[in-house]
Order: C-alpha cells, then structure tokens, then sequence
C-alpha cells in the first residue's frame, strides 16, 4: 500500500518518503491544554530534508577535477585517472597518479594462443616497473644500447615479444595511454581481442592487463600521489 509524504509523493515506505526522503509519520507529540487556541506544530521542512539528502549525496559524487569522471561512492582515488580525491586541494602536481607495471605469465593467455614449439614458464616470478617516465617503452632485446625502457627479455622469456613492442605515453591528467609499435604480434588489452593500435591508442586507468607476446601480461597498478 502506497503513502503520501508530506511533499505530495507517493511513496512505498510508510517511515520515510523513498521519492525525496522525507518523514511520512510524524513525531509524537504533546496534546495542547484543553482551550488551548495555540496552532498545532508544523510538519517538519521536508524540502529542507531533501536538501540535504541531495548535497549529501552530490559531495559524495563529485566529478574529478582532473578528468570529469563521476565519482563513485567515497572512492578516494578516481576511477578514469587515479586522482586523488582526499588530497589537499591546489596542489598541482602532488595530486597526480603515481603507477607501476606489473609483468606476470598468464596461463589462459597461453593456452588461448597455443603457440607451438614453447612452453609455459610455471615459475615466472612477477617483475615490477613503477611509471617515471613521460614515454615508457616496452619490448625485449639484449643489446643495452637499443634496450626499451622496461625490458622483458631475461629468463624464462618470452620470445613473441618484440624488440619494441609498445610504448606507454603519459597524458595531461597523469594517465597513461598504450600505444603499439608495430609488433609483430600484436597488442591487447583486458578481454578485448582487438588489437591496440599504432595511431590512436588505448587510454589505461587502473587495473588495465596489457597482454603481449605468448604468456605475458602487464597489469597497470595505482601506487599513490606522485
């Protein structure tokens, strides 16, 4: 059975309106002395409860400053660029997302692609790269003169992986976007069979797996404030 609240909604709750929040069943009350000509109380400002639902809720929502993503609940850090919301506003830079690229071997990546003549390394250990750079290039190579940025060569390796493979490029927001470099397998992203391109690229937020040659996957982590 449905109820009315005192702003005129009609409601599923008879405790407080599920339309704007406000109080259905008033608060008990002391009964006037008999004669009493005083005006009974006023029904309390459900515009002025809703208010403050709404701000409530708004600040808990507020778009980031740095990439106008919503907010979602009370994150603290913002999901399209890391930004960090509980850091002390005007401080330019000190609010930019600090990362990490983190290299493991995936199994389902692996068996997907069936490469023939490898094997999977079962004891891959997790290699770390933490994000400095402006451009961050990617691939495998042993000679130190045209070494990429993160180089993945090293056992157990990947030999599908490419000499430049691919290339992080960090944007105005303090994000990365992933761009390949020609690989001669390609790059990929998450789920997405589709490979990343050359040209336009793919922007990355956190969480982001980048998956390269036969096995290896790159997840892009949030480490804090730069």
């Amino acid at each position: 059975m449905n109820v009315v609240c005192p702003s005129g909604h009609e409601s599923h709750t008879a405790d407080y309106c599920d339309q704007c929040g406000a109080p259905i069943t008033p608060s008990p009350s002391v009964a006037p002395p008999a004669g009493s000509t005083d005006p009974a109380p006023a029904p309390p400002d459900a515009a002025a409860d809703n208010d403050e639902v709404e701000t409530s809720t708004s600040a808990r929502q507020e778009p980031c400053p740095q990439c106008g993503a919503q907010r979602t609940g009370d994150d603290r850090f913002c999901e399209g660029c890391g930004y960090d919301f509980a850091a002390p506003p005007g401080n330019g830079p000190a609010a930019a997302a600090a990362w990490e690229l983190v290299a493991s071997a995936d199994r389902a990546q692996f068996d997907k692609l069936a490469p023939q003549g490898l094997e999977f390394p079962p004891d891959y250990v997790e290699r770390r790269y933490p994000l400095t750079d402006d451009e961050v290039k990617i691939g495998r190579t042993h000679e130190p003169a045209e070494a990429p940025d993160i180089n993945l060569s090293g056992a157990p390796e990947d030999p599908a992986i490419s000499h430049m493979h691919a290339v992080l490029e960090r944007q105005n927001d303090g994000s990365y976007k992933l761009r390949d470099l020609g690989s001669t397998n390609g790059t990929t992203m998450n789920d997405d069979p589709t490979p990343v391109s050359a040209d336009v690229g793919a922007p990355l937020v956190d969480g982001d797996r980048i998956r390269i040659g036969a096995w290896t996957m790159l997840t892009l982590h949030r480490t804090g404030s730069s």
